[in-house]
């Protein structure tokens, strides 16, 4: 009455539901066919063939489409824009990425930044005592020099220690602070170089002068 066999109908589009099956039951379906001998072998491999291309329409539209280069860089772009967006409502500024100072080439060479710098901050900065050139210790640590140099500017001691004697953590005074600051922005905008400096125990001053290209 309504076809040979399990297979439901002799057609494999009839057999598949017009393509309206679950992709288990067209799983099954095709099982159940190419083992059934009410099909000829015509018919069976007509069925099969047909009930696979369903299979494979199903999985075709299960599978997401790989998105081209071009559409990854557009979304990624989409979404550092919509991240922009976000932070500038709520008030939070982009953090600056801190260039590689050895892809850059200094103005100066390091040779010549560090004997400017020994000539300026004699010239600039009011110490107690004479700094002369001996003075200075400079050492090479791989990436940065350091110039270390010892009782530059003037000193004094904290409040808690304004008696004592040889105070080993003595503080540097504010004015010579600020001239320091200025032969430092100075030597820094000459060379090319972000130089920075600090104070040390026993009245040291160290400057970081980083290396570059070409160091």
């Amino acid at each position: 009455m309504g076809g040979r066999g399990s297979g439901g109908g002799r057609s494999g589009k009839a057999s598949a539901g017009g393509g309206t099956m679950k992709k288990d039951e067209l799983i099954n379906l095709y099982n159940n066919i190419s083992g059934n001998p009410s099909y000829t072998v015509e018919e069976r491999v007509r069925a099969m063939s047909s009930i696979k291309k369903e299979i494979d329409n199903i999985d075709a539209k299960e599978k997401p489409k790989e998105k081209t280069t071009q559409e990854k860089r557009l979304e990624a772009l989409a979404k550092a824009r919509a991240k922009r967006a976000e932070n500038k409502k709520n008030g939070i500024k982009p953090e600056k990425k801190e260039k590689d100072p050895r892809r850059t080439k200094a103005k100066m060479s390091m040779d010549s930044t560090v004997s400017d710098l020994k000539y300026n901050l004699r010239r600039g900065v009011e110490s107690d005592g004479y700094i002369s050139n001996s003075d200075f210790r400079v050492e090479d640590y791989g990436n940065s020099v350091s110039v270390q140099i010892r009782y530059l500017g003037k000193w004094k001691n904290p409040s808690h220690a304004r008696y004592e004697e040889d105070y080993d953590w003595q503080e540097l005074r504010s004015s010579s602070g600020k001239q320091i600051d200025k032969v430092i922005k100075k030597m820094s905008k000459q060379s090319g170089r972000k130089i920075t400096w600090s104070t040390s125990e026993k009245n040291w001053i160290d400057i970081d002068i980083p290396k570059m290209k070409g160091d």
